[in-house]
């Protein structure tokens, strides 16, 4: 994960130049993913490209810019939220409005959830990354597996939800 922030007045080349996705609270899914968190900021992150690779391509496109890449990958930890109920859970514990026709692939949005800081990507239909700090990731696991035994999403007909 790599935290990108550039001058204000740069951030539409910098966008262009790397492919950054320019509207608010959207998302550019492909490998490497690129989150809007601000007008001049995203978050880059891969599966497959470590952050000093992801920052060395910054580096080569922005050239001659001010900006700033900071590997992030210590301190965060991304939690995969996938099944049918887990637009409920995410409910459950934010004041979103997580309904697909409100919240949908592509979108993202930073969050007070169950009490912490998150970042929510919608990555598929029924598919959510959640990008937490790190000291608060225990917390945000064990929520997350009491919610999937919560009467409401046990015996909701959208009962199965995997964590991951």
């Amino acid at each position: 994960m790599v935290r990108l922030r550039v001058r204000p007045k740069g951030a539409d080349a910098a966008g262009k130049a790397l492919d950054l996705p320019r509207q608010a609270l959207h998302s550019r899914l492909a490998d490497p993913a690129a989150y809007w968190l601000g007008p001049d900021q995203w978050l880059i992150s891969s599966d497959t490209k470590p952050a000093k690779d992801i920052i060395s391509d910054i580096n080569s496109a922005l050239s001659g810019q001010l900006y700033a890449a900071t590997d992030m990958s210590s301190s965060n930890v991304c939690f995969s939220l996938c099944g049918p109920s887990a637009r409920m859970v995410l409910a459950m514990g934010c004041g979103i409005d997580m309904h697909s026709s409100k919240f949908s692939t592509g979108q993202c949005v930073h969050t007070h959830f169950a009490h912490v800081l998150l970042f929510i990507a919608a990555v598929g239909d029924d598919k959510f990354d959640l990008y937490v700090d790190r000291s608060h990731a225990r917390y945000l696991n064990d929520w997350l597996v009491k919610s999937g035994e919560d009467r409401i999403t046990r015996d909701s007909r959208y009962h199965k939800m995997t964590v991951s």
